[in-house]
């Protein structure tokens, strides 16, 4: 049934209206979402492989920026309180018990302080300070040392001196030609590995180059 207004046109009641411009709106609404989930799956698809590895180069890029800070962190410490710093690699966040460096690390006083106490040991033992906590690297990066007598810890002198040398290599898994590395002289300044020789593999501090990931 319809009715008509007061000019003589005729309408629809106005529950009818309601509906059928409820069924509208719902139904462009509806169209429109599924046009903006298959263009974000197609780019979802497209894209994912190079977000991951982003995601990994920024992961990798945070390690090294953080294993930079805390060497430098150590040395200024050594110099600051004219005694041995050492950094060692912990995966509780208490011990120096591990060479895997992607677990975590402690940059302590390392002057043998209480019973059971060795100075210059690269261990945390007696009463030794604890001067920062490094927690765990997440996703699927290592980082290990090479050419360090110890590869388990890293020590500075009292004039910022390290005690040894070597390489700190941070992998993923993209291999040797992913790497990144910091070098470490007996100066005790670190510095980012470089391409030497232009072979799209970065030398290590010896020469040799980063041909290996664990």
């Amino acid at each position: 049934m319809t009715l008509a207004n007061n000019t003589g046109n005729t309408r629809l009641p106005a529950p009818r209206r309601a509906q059928r411009a409820v069924v509208r709106v719902a139904g462009y609404t509806m169209i429109e979402m599924l046009v903006v989930l298959l263009i974000i799956g197609i780019v979802a698809a497209s894209m994912g492989p190079n977000l991951a590895a982003m995601v990994d180069r920024n992961r990798k890029l945070g390690a090294v920026n953080d294993m930079l800070a805390v060497l430098t962190l150590a040395r200024s410490e050594a110099v600051n309180l004219q005694t041995t710093v050492s950094v060692c690699s912990s995966s509780d966040q208490a011990t120096c018990n591990t060479n895997n460096w992607e677990n975590g690390w402690l940059v302590f006083v390392d002057d043998g302080t209480g019973t059971g106490g060795v100075a210059d040991d690269g261990n945390l033992n007696g009463t030794e300070r604890v001067l920062r906590i490094g927690q765990g690297v997440s996703g699927t990066i290592t980082v290990r040392l090479r050419n360090f007598a110890d590869v388990g810890a890293i020590s500075f002198d009292d004039d910022g001196m390290a005690v040894d040398r070597g390489t700190i290599v941070l992998c993923d898994d993209t291999g040797p030609t992913g790497a990144s590395a910091i070098v470490l002289n007996l100066s005790g300044q670190p510095r980012l590995a470089v391409d030497e020789d232009d072979n799209d593999t970065l030398d290590e501090d010896d020469g040799t180059e980063v041909d290996a990931c664990p």
